[in-house]
């Protein structure tokens, strides 16, 4: 099972409350009210949308258009239909925009059914338009992963390997190259669309980064507040492992076979990286980025080498 994000009527208002300029009319008892997570194929789109009292969105948006709709039916049916809107159970949020009067039986209803009942001052298309973005990512797939994410050349690559391997120490490295930090230890990783993955940690923590035998260190008071991100779509994952020579010896030296690794139903390239007294792995980090750049533009440096080989040979026959 591909884990869900739970999100509340209350984690919307105050997460958008500033950008889309929010406030609170009624029903507040119901700000724990749970929006189910959006089906895979459709992600954040069936969610919200205008007002909907056939099939009912779980964030419904009342524009001009709506509330005219409501007030020009005749008093039984729009105290029906009133109604029906406000205990749908699908429904976790309503929104009316445009910082429209919230007419006085709106507020009543929502506080009786405890349905939440907000105001923004946006226009309906814009609402909507932020809505759906956000939703799509709040409630995105997740996962967890130990390792550090770093931003190498602009690409996200995440390295994993067993504790004290020396995951913060290379990570160090190439931020002193000028690389950049994303996550240490704990990366939370969201499916950001259907083919790709992005990785990040909670803000307050994301410029710190744990080597052992230094401690913790402050890398955006160390480096400068460019040797940090908030997030990166993951593009490499590079596992690095403790190799004596002998085993070291025996790996494939043309690499030719791909590694990936599944992370919430996506393949992601992996490469294994030995651990080795005198190895600089920095460089070689580099180099595989380097590598998979040509690599994601349809370049393949084994093929090529081992056509010109046979070029080779063929012409010495």
């Amino acid at each position: 099972m591909t884990p869900r994000t739970a999100l509340t009527a209350g984690n919307v208002f105050e997460s958008l409350k500033e950008r889309l300029k929010l406030r609170w009319a009624s029903g507040k008892s119901g700000n724990e009210r749970n929006l189910e997570s959006p089906d895979a194929r459709w992600s954040g789109m069936a969610l919200v949308g205008y007002l909907n009292t056939v099939h009912a969105n779980r964030v419904q948006i009342i524009g001009t258009a709506e509330l005219d709709y409501l007030n020009q039916l005749d008093k039984q049916h729009r105290s029906s239909t009133i109604s029906r809107i406000f205990h749908q159970p699908r429904t976790a949020l309503i929104i009316i925009s445009d910082d429209m009067d919230v007419p006085q039986n709106l507020q009543l209803i929502a506080d009786e059914a405890n349905m939440p009942l907000i105001v923004s001052q946006l226009p309906a298309p814009e609402l909507i338009y932020h809505l759906q973005f956000y939703l799509a990512r709040a409630l995105s797939p997740k996962s967890s992963m130990h390792g550090v994410l770093l931003s190498v050349m602009g690409h996200g690559v995440l390295i994993t390997g067993e504790s004290g391997v020396g995951k913060s120490e290379l990570a160090l490295e190439l931020i002193s190259k000028g690389h950049h930090l994303v996550a240490d230890d704990a990366i939370t990783i969201r499916r950001s669309s259907p083919e790709h993955l992005e990785g990040y940690c909670n803000p307050k923590f994301n410029h710190f980064l744990e080597v052992r035998g230094l401690g913790i260190l402050n890398i955006r008071e160390m480096f400068g507040e460019a040797a940090t991100r908030v997030t990166k779509r993951i593009e490499l994952i590079v596992k690095l492992q403790r190799m004596d020579p002998q085993r070291l010896s025996t790996m494939d030296r043309l690499h030719q076979e791909k590694s990936y690794r599944s992370i919430l139903g996506i393949q992601i390239p992996e490469i294994t990286v030995p651990v080795t007294s005198g190895r600089n792995l920095s460089v070689m980090i580099e180099a595989a980025v380097r590598n998979q750049i040509l690599v994601n533009r349809g370049y393949n440096a084994v093929e090529d080498f081992i056509a010109i080989q046979q070029d080779a040979i063929n012409s010495t026959n």
